[in-house]
């Protein structure tokens, strides 16, 4: 199967072969081309390095166009601060959603988008160089600085953490919101959706949380209850049934970050867009991980036991998005 896969000069050996760009690419495509009735991938957006932005859409294979278009949408994204792990497990949940049958029903009942990768170029960059590199590696004529934080390039409270002028500062967030392609990309896709949007869940790197609005200020506005509610519901059931050695937390972003983010593109989602469910997901621990091992031994595939949760984490967000269009499909029709 990988044999018809393979570009010039790949690794025709998946054993032998990082997970960089090239091993995403040929798993997208091997995905696209053996499960070609579940998936569609578009990968026509560019960044700075030529690396592409790919959308994934996952679909039910005796679905019509008609039929599709009235279900609600979960927009999944990861990778915007550059870490592998979030993109990893974007990868798993296409791989669930496709290729295991007891989960066939999750696509019958919903349309899932997932932007699987959404910051290859720092990616890449965090392969070869050591540190906690996020931006993405768009070079600047002005100062002869590199990348642009893209987790704060979005427009909401955009100046209202400061104005950050210098290219070299870890947090530059661009001149104006959306100045990167990566952001704009995630716009589109956004845009392209937004009437049926009912879940959008940003997957991050370093962490082991769900978290909800606001980055920029500290807020129990009543709008932040219900997210705050589920969020909550939601780690506890999945906190439970998974014992993990350190908790699943929920808090909002700004509690977890201990400071202000602005230009966040949760805070754009729920604001923007009036979404009823727009998350931060932070997935394995890593940084925290490697402190952990220095006290203690962790059970064996305990990554996989991660794994598994963070998946009942977006099972759950399932649940509740599309019992919430059933009973939102039965009221307009009793009312008809």
């Amino acid at each position: 199967m990988l044999d018809d896969l393979l570009n010039a000069n790949e690794v025709p050996c998946v054993e032998n072969a990082e997970m960089g760009s090239t091993a995403i690419t040929i798993y997208l495509k091997a995905i696209e081309k053996y499960c070609g009735r579940f998936v569609s991938v578009d990968n026509q957006t560019l960044t700075f390095q030529k690396r592409n932005l790919y959308e994934v859409l996952l679909k039910h294979p005796h679905d019509n166009a008609t039929v599709r278009s009235g279900r609600p949408v979960i927009l999944l994204e990861a990778g915007q601060q550059a870490g592998i792990e979030p993109v990893n497990f974007a990868l798993f949940v296409i791989e669930q959603l496709v290729a295991c049958k007891e989960n066939l029903y999750m696509l019958k009942n919903a349309r899932w988008v997932v932007l699987p990768s959404t910051n290859p170029d720092g990616r890449e960059f965090t392969r070869y160089t050591p540190g906690n590199w996020q931006k993405n590696l768009r070079f600047s004529e002005d100062d002869r600085s590199a990348g642009v934080d893209i987790s704060r390039n979005f427009d909401e409270s955009f100046t209202d953490c400061g104005i950050i002028l210098n290219g070299f500062d870890h947090n530059y967030p661009g001149k104006k919101p959306f100045s990167e392609s990566e952001t704009s990309f995630i716009l589109d896709v956004l845009n392209r959706y937004k009437n049926k949007l009912r879940a959008y869940v940003s997957i991050r790197r370093d962490g082991h949380s769900l978290l909800y609005p606001f980055a920029s200020v500290n807020s129990s506005a009543i709008e932040t209850d219900k997210l705050r509610d589920k969020a909550a519901e939601i780690t506890s059931k999945v906190n439970h049934k998974y014992g993990f050695i350190e908790y699943l937390t929920n808090s909002s972003i700004i509690e977890m970050n201990r400071k202000p983010v602005c230009g966040h593109s949760v805070d754009f989602v729920f604001m923007k867009y009036n979404m009823p469910y727009a998350y931060e997901m932070r997935v394995f621990l890593e940084s925290d991980h490697k402190i952990m091992t220095k006290f203690q031994s962790l059970p064996r595939g305990y990554d996989i036991t991660l794994r598994n949760g963070y998946f009942s984490v977006i099972k759950e967000l399932y649940n509740t998005v599309v019992e919430e269009h059933r009973n939102r499909t039965y009221l307009r029709t009793s009312n008809e």
